[in-house]
């Protein structure tokens, strides 16, 4: 007998009496348990005690409380605040920066081969669409928005003058993404078309910044997303620098690790020192909670991928051997051949008849005994309609309809689209897309051109395709006072008026136009009120007599002589001087006066802000009495 053998004989006893034991249920309040709990721990795990948030007795008292939560216990490091360790993301897999496995869900070759199939090509292929625009770089209206809300200024004008201080970077950014990767041959559009592709096939979009050894940007390559491995700290989260962030797996192993890029602020500063040689710009469109990889189109559309190509494949062998026949010959008794015999001669009647028409249609002789029995088929297999609605669902889950891939719709007469569709798409997929690459370059620019995040890169070209019902937008807003034609200019890109009128809201109407500030002032609620004209005999009427019984306000000229404003010209033209100086404290152009002069608004005559117009009866003695000095000499200066 061996010694562990009399050892284990030895103990056998002793096993015997404990389970002898008789075992009783003990009830234990939640209390307890947490105190058990946490006796258990021993002081060797004082490390994953955390300091526990206040309970209220009646959770505990009350009749069929809910009861005391356990104590929980840490498995990260507490912060020293509170005693209480920060959530993790989500619950990470054991040794997840081990695995040298791919997307966890659906591996890579799978997405390569089903983004491959004609269908999911097309589809991929249209999308880029988007990359065939051109792009611009611009300054980002929220950045105006936030500068002419600080400032107190009208938004065209802040946007003016921010494109004037970053004219230069403007012009350089705008140059270099030209070519973005001139080694690899890449201009905009193949760069941009080299993204969209790892978006939509693998949502794992991969920007490396080539820098030189002055550390300069030599090039941005886009790298093959399905190489790149995401790594997570103890959060479940993206590594901060200067830790690796995302690791290449090539042929198995990893080949080169990486820094997540850094964060810049408003002033260009960056959040940690940088390393431009050792960044790394991974991105994704669908975030999961439970993985650090997206979740592509390709993905989402490979059930209905599978089911549709499984029907292509059933089409396809109709044409081709081995499916099920349309004709049988039953074999009577008579005929005594064996398992061989009936093998040879079917395969050299299917080779002989396989793929081969002219020989199908001839007479054939069969075995004695042997009657034809035609096959009974499901019509509705073969009907248009199936195939379409497979076609639908795949190009559905790619945000596109089918007539946008080719298959038109029945009943729609060879048309390329529907006028609803062609909305459908702009909200669906072709204005996200826009976006989506244009903040792709943005942020590549901001990281590794040292763009100002003030400016951003904008894709061109789609307003064109919807201008008609766009330009009858902008009219029915400017028309009813919710937007000046001035706004209406800065949305598409185009310069401001100079007239001041053009700031100014206005209601357009069958009988003129009416500017609605100020129209409190001119009637009273629900009065209509119609546009400003001179009656006969009234103040300001050249035809009219004037109070002191003379002529009317102003004379008639002589041949060839300007005709001189009238005083209701004045006045309009003052009302909108002091409401635009009012709007515009601090302008970046002067105020151009076609009728006030400086006898009629003396207050303005030294304004730098307005540039009057020069009369005849504004001499020095005039100018004297109203303690101003000549008319025309506001004129505004840099």
């Amino acid at each position: 007998m061996s010694r562990r053998s009399a050892r284990n004989r030895h103990r056998q006893p002793a096993a015997k009496a404990r389970s002898a034991v008789p075992v009783t249920s003990v009830p234990f309040t939640g209390q307890q348990i947490n105190m058990l709990m946490q006796a258990a721990y021993g002081a060797g795990q004082d490390r994953n005690r955390t300091t526990l948030l206040d309970r209220p007795p009646e959770w505990q008292s009350s009749p069929f409380p809910p009861g005391h939560p356990l104590a929980p216990a840490a498995i990260n490091k507490r912060r020293p605040q509170t005693g209480r360790p920060e959530p993790r993301l989500f619950e990470l897999p054991l040794s997840t920066n081990l695995n040298l496995e791919t997307a966890p869900f659906v591996p890579w070759r799978i997405l390569d081969q089903a983004a491959e199939t004609p269908l999911f090509r097309k589809c991929i292929e249209r999308r880029k669409g988007v990359c065939d625009l051109d792009y611009a770089v611009v300054v980002d209206p929220r950045a105006v928005a936030r500068e002419a809300a600080a400032a107190g200024q009208h938004e065209k004008d802040v946007e003016a003058a921010m494109r004037d201080k970053y004219a230069a970077d403007i012009i350089r950014v705008s140059d270099r993404l030209a070519e973005p990767d001139a080694q690899n041959n890449q201009d905009w559009t193949a760069w941009s078309r080299a993204l969209m592709e790892n978006r939509l096939r693998y949502d794992a979009t991969v920007i490396y910044p080539r820098m030189t050894y002055g550390g300069d940007l030599d090039a941005l390559r886009v790298i093959d997303g399905s190489t790149i491995k995401p790594l997570l700290d103890e959060y479940g989260a993206r590594p901060a620098p200067p830790y690796p962030a995302a690791q290449q797996i090539l042929y198995g192993y990893p080949r080169g690790e990486f820094t997540a890029t850094v964060v810049t602020d408003d002033q260009g500063r960056q959040s940690v020192p940088g390393f431009p040689s050792d960044q790394l710009m991974y991105e994704r469109t669908i975030y999961r909670p439970k993985s650090p990889y997206g979740m592509s189109a390709t993905e989402i559309a490979l059930l209905d991928g599978i089911l549709w190509m499984r029907r292509f494949g059933w089409i396809m062998a109709e044409y081709t051997d081995g499916v099920m026949p349309d004709t049988y010959l039953e074999i009577s008794d008579a005929v005594q051949w064996d398992t061989v015999q009936w093998a040879e001669w079917v395969t050299a009647l299917n080779d002989h008849l396989g793929g081969n028409t002219a020989e199908r249609l001839k007479i054939r002789l069969w075995p004695p005994g042997a009657h034809q029995v035609q096959s009974q088929t499901v019509p509705e297999r073969y009907k248009p309609e199936y195939d379409m609605f497979l076609i639908k669902l795949v190009v559905g889950d790619f945000g596109l309809t089918a007539t946008e891939v080719g298959f038109p719709e029945v009943g729609s007469l060879g048309a390329s689209f529907h006028e609803g569709e062609e909305d459908v798409l702009n909200r669906v997929t072709r204005k996200p897309d826009a976006n989506w690459l244009g903040g792709m370059a943005t942020r590549a620019c901001v990281r590794f051109l040292r763009m100002p995040p003030v400016l951003k890169v904008q894709i061109l070209g789609l307003e064109s395709e919807d201008e008609a019902a766009a330009d009858a937008v902008a009219a029915a807003r400017t028309s009813s006072g919710r937007m000046t034609l001035n706004e209406d200019r800065a949305r598409r890109g185009e310069p401001a008026y100079d007239f001041a009128e053009a700031d100014m809201p206005m209601i357009i109407g069958d009988r003129g136009v009416v500017y609605i500030e100020g129209s409190s002032q001119a009637a009273p609620p629900g009065t209509l009120i119609m546009p400003a004209s001179v009656k006969p005999g009234e103040p300001g009427d050249s035809a009219g007599p004037a109070p002191d019984g003379s002529s009317g306000g102003d004379p008639e000229p002589d041949a060839g002589e300007p005709r001189k404003p009238g005083r209701a010209a004045k006045a309009a033209e003052l009302s909108a001087l002091r409401t635009w100086l009012r709007k515009h404290p601090a302008p970046p152009r002067p105020f151009t006066c076609n009728a006030v002069t400086a006898a009629d608004a003396p207050d303005l005559a030294f304004d730098a802000r307005v540039l009057l117009k020069a009369g005849d009866a504004d001499g020095p003695k005039a100018l004297a009495a109203a303690g101003t000095g000549r008319a025309g000499i506001g004129t505004w200066t840099s």
